[in-house]
């Protein structure tokens, strides 16, 4: 009786499992940048009823703050984009939003709103470089 041969995969069959992943990975990221562009664009238009949560003082900001955070990962990780491009094309994007905003009835464009967009995407990538020297510095 011949003993089984193991086979190993090649490096270059690493290399493509790895790319297949790769390119899954910003596939599914891709769509969640859309999606979440489409669900700000949609939430920041439609006129909000008052609820509870507007007890609390700035609540409006901090949800500006979490979805331009969430719209910069989400950025970040689809596109092969530098910080600063992105912050000017999520920064372009919370502009036009607020200036659409002014054509709302019931809504208003707030400059402060745009800075909360601008806040949001700040923290993203301050955490992005802050990650980036603490790995080099273990390294």
């Amino acid at each position: 009786m011949k003993p089984a041969t193991v086979t190993y995969p090649s490096i270059n069959n690493i290399k493509e499992v790895s790319l297949l992943r790769s390119k899954r990975s910003k596939f599914l990221a891709r769509l969640a940048f859309i999606g979440l562009l489409i669900a700000a664009t949609v939430a920041f238009f439609v006129q909000v009823p008052t609820t509870g949560a507007s007890k609390i003082p700035y609540f409006d900001k901090y949800v500006h703050v979490g979805v331009f955070f969430l719209l910069s990962f989400t950025l970040h990780q689809a596109f092969a984009l530098s910080g600063r491009v992105s912050f000017l094309l999520l920064g372009l994007y919370g502009l036009l939003i607020e200036i659409g905003q002014n054509y709302i009835p019931g809504r208003g464009s707030d400059f402060y709103d745009w800075l909360a967009d601008a806040a949001g995407v700040i923290a993203y990538f301050s955490l992005v470089l802050l990650f980036k020297q603490r790995k080099k510095n273990a390294n």
